[in-house]
């Protein structure tokens, strides 16, 4: 699943930016997006933070799971 997901960032269109978690170019059903930010630098920073906690989420409930 790792390889399946990305950050997109989106520009509103007011100088502002934002991120989304996608799948495979689709966000996710439980949509995953935060912003606004100044910069788009700022809102892939912080997207890839998030990708990268929901992803150790990920692992931690599974292996729990085992």
């Amino acid at each position: 699943m790792r390889d399946e997901l990305h950050v997109v960032v989106t520009d509103c269109g007011d100088g502002t930016w934002e991120w989304e978690i996608c799948r495979h170019g689709e966000p996710l059903a439980a949509r995953m997006r935060d912003g606004p930010f100044k910069s788009q630098e700022i809102a892939l920073a912080a997207g890839k933070v998030a990708l990268r906690e929901f992803l150790e989420l990920l692992e931690f409930g599974q292996e729990n799971d085992a």
